[in-house]
């Protein structure tokens, strides 16, 4: 008997919904038919992306549609009372760990689910790694022997905590991290070995985060089950990540390295003492190369037919979203998915969090927020909280002026402005009526706002129109100067005999460039074409690669950084780079206010030929301690790696397909020179000027509070 095709909707449209949806895609028997999010824009960019046919924007009004399931992708504060909800109107529900935020809620929910008769499981998705698969299997059929120890380590940098957004839920409370990522460890460990018997909890090297709340970067979980012991060790500093398993058992140990779906065991060989060391270590390398070349196969193969199992977290995804639908069609849930483990898995939780001593953060004495204007404002920010913006509104605000910021969340723009004289107001920037009401009173106009996208079709749409949009509204008002972002990455920078100035044009060929290069462009000429044709009163700014505290010392403007420690250069590192400070480019946006004759001009913002790639990576190496690992790397090889990823995009006629070239990925290496002086010149602008200044505040200060 064919089995139920189930009509499936998804709560929530964060990042965690791509992977889910192209799960749900890779399945047999499912169909997305629906999207909510209290977002409409965010939840119709996903309907467009997976071709989803009903958006809400209201999880009642989802629930009024034909619908058998659906997958909670919300914060842990909503699940339970999400759940719920959805579970009396008679619904499946699929939950992301956490389950909810204590055990009593768990339980709750599973009689609820009996009572309706429906199933709630919960997606502790690593638990359905083929390589946990196989260490579960051999745990089971006695191949490691009793076990004697497990150790499950978490070490994974964690970037809201330097980036933020610092008020989201798992930074709210010092416990909170425990209910985030707790979940990965405990629930390897409860499958394993059940609830333990007692365990103890350290805790160490807090942090006071803007906004007051304090995170504990290192967890230490240890205790017994029965008559093994285990240990779990949880760390969010910045470091190389590792995610393992390991047990010692009786007869052999074995490792599990999760985020890599690489298992193997070590035991004896029964070669005998003299071969038994070197045939034991081979035994480990055959199988972790055999495993390598497997997953190798799997990611190539993943990424040619469009499937979620091209890396090991979608194929985790992936395999326990078979299982739920599974469960739903034979009526029988796994176990490492039911209410029970995920409540188990909770309880778990609650006890590790009721056992660390946190200790309160007694020298925040500040109140994050900001404060009100100090008069009507006459300045509009859009972008005010991102890495130029805010210290662009810190700039306006220390000079006495009234400004107000466009926000997408009032919440982390209380703290990313904490104590500036601002008004917040929330809004999208595609809606003319939004921004009619934005710009009453507005004389001045910054726009930094910027998008991010997969595709061209992405950055035209939320990019090059919401920019047209502004500007159409800004000239409707009459605003008296509107004052635009660009970048560098426009022009062509590869030729080491062209010198760079403001009146430079961007690249005559740049479609064949990068789509934020490509798109910034465009806004830019549809910009320029509006003040020809009628009369905006333009002025545009291009920063060069900007750094300063708030930007991690890992700066894709000098190279390729695989990791926080390991880089390509953008060929062979000796070019001087366009560096500017941060506080320097908020300086000149802010002289672009006032200055009088400069519509229709764009301003270069970089200052002297200070560093090379090379000599920056020094620097952050000998600042943090920690040597970061650099190569020069031949343009021609970063174009040829790209070519063969994309000419297997076309073969498979991916969405995100683009033609790369060779022009695009040379003008990375800055072999031009830049000289700001006639920006200098004419706004009076003065950057910081020394290599010593650039060194001091666009790097070792930066390093230190992103190392702190």
């Amino acid at each position: 008997m064919a089995s139920k095709r189930w009509k499936v909707g998804l709560l929530g449209a964060g990042y965690i919904i791509d992977v889910h949806a192209k799960s749900l895609i890779n399945q047999k028997n499912v169909d997305i038919v629906a999207v909510c999010d209290h977002s409409t824009s965010r939840a119709e960019s996903a309907a467009q992306s997976f071709n989803i046919p009903h958006v809400f924007n209201s999880l009642d009004d989802m629930l009024e549609a034909d619908i058998d399931a659906i997958h909670i992708l919300l914060p842990p504060d909503l699940h339970f009372d999400c759940a719920k909800k959805i579970i009396e109107s008679g619904k499946h529900v699929f939950l992301e760990k956490p389950m909810a935020t204590d055990e009593n809620e768990c339980k709750a929910l599973a009689v609820l689910a009996k009572k309706h008769n429906v199933q709630v499981s919960v997606n502790h998705n690593f638990v359905f790694l083929s390589s946990y698969g196989k260490l579960r299997k051999d745990v089971a059929d006695g191949v490691i022997g009793k076990l004697d120890h497990v150790s499950i380590n978490w070490f994974a940098s964690l970037p809201q905590i330097q980036f933020g957004p610092f008020n989201i839920w798992m930074l709210q409370k010092p416990e909170n991290l425990i209910f985030e990522l707790g979940p990965h460890m405990v629930a390897f460990l409860v499958d394993l070995l059940g609830v333990p018997d007692d365990l103890k909890v350290d805790v160490s090297l807090p942090i006071d985060l803007p906004g007051g709340n304090r995170v504990y970067r290192h967890w230490h979980i240890y205790g017994k089950s029965g008559q093994t012991s285990f240990d779990l060790n949880l760390s969010v500093i910045p470091g190389y990540t590792e995610k393992k398993i390991s047990i010692r058992g009786h007869a052999a140990t074995a490792t599990c390295l999760f985020d890599r779906d690489i298992y193997y065991t070590d035991e004896p060989s029964g070669a005998g003492l003299l071969f038994d060391n070197f045939l034991s270590v081979k035994n480990i390398a055959w199988q972790i190369g055999k495993n390598s070349l497997v997953n190798l196969f799997k990611s190539v193969k993943g990424t040619l037919q469009k499937s979620p199992n091209a890396n090991p977290f979608g194929e985790s995804i992936n395999n326990s979203t078979h299982a739920f639908y599974h469960a739903l069609d034979s009526q029988n849930d796994d176990v490492r998915m039911s209410a029970e483990f995920g409540g188990n898995v909770i309880s778990v939780c609650e006890r590790i969090a009721a056992q660390a001593e946190f200790k309160p953060n007694e020298n925040d004495t500040e109140q994050w927020t900001v404060l009100p204007p100090l008069s009507k404002p006459t300045i509009l920010v859009l972008g005010g909280t991102g890495f130029i913006g805010s210290y662009l509104v810190r700039e306006l605000t220390d000079r006495g002026e009234s400004v107000r910021v466009v926000t997408r969340g009032t919440g982390y723009a209380n703290i990313a402005l904490k104590g500036l004289p601002v008004e917040l107001v929330q809004g999208d920037l595609a809606s003319a009526d939004f921004m009619d009401k934005a710009l009453e009173g507005i004389d001045v106009v910054y726009h930094l706002a910027k998008t991010d996208g997969d595709n061209w079709a992405d950055y035209y749409k939320n990019d090059v129109l919401v920019t047209q949009n502004i500007a159409e509204r800004v000239l409707a008002k009459g605003i008296k100067r509107f004052i635009y972002t660009g970048t560098i990455d426009s022009y062509y920078s590869a030729d080491s005999n062209e010198v760079i100035t403001m009146d430079t044009p961007i690249d005559p060929k740049i479609e064949s460039r990068n789509h934020y290069a490509r798109s910034k462009a465009a806004c830019e000429a549809l910009l320029v074409d509006l003040h020809n044709k009628k009369g905006l009163p333009l002025v545009i700014f291009r920063p060069g690669v900007v750094i300063g505290k708030g930007c991690p010392p890992a700066h894709w403007g000098v190279g390729m950084f695989q990791s926080e420690t390991r880089m390509q250069f953008w060929g062979n590192g000796q070019s001087k780079l366009p560096l500017v400070l941060v506080e320097d480019v908020a300086k000149a946006l802010v002289l672009g206010l006032d200055k009088p004759d400069i519509e229709g001009k764009t301003f270069l913002l970089t200052d002297g030929p200070f560093l090379s790639g090379q000599e920056y990576v020094d620097i952050v190496s000998k600042e943090i301690g920690t040597k970061i690992r650099s190569e020069n790397t031949a343009i021609l090889k970063f174009y040829l790696i790209d070519l063969v990823k994309e000419a297997a995009k076309h073969l498979i006629n991916h969405p995100n397909k683009r033609v790369p070239t060779y022009r695009d990925w040379d003008s990375r290496s800055h072999r031009a020179q830049y000289d700001s002086t006639t920006t200098q010149d004419i706004l009076g602008w003065k950057p910081a000027g020394t290599r010593e200044l650039i060194v001091e505040k666009g790097i070792i200060d930066a390093a230190r509070e992103y190392f702190r």
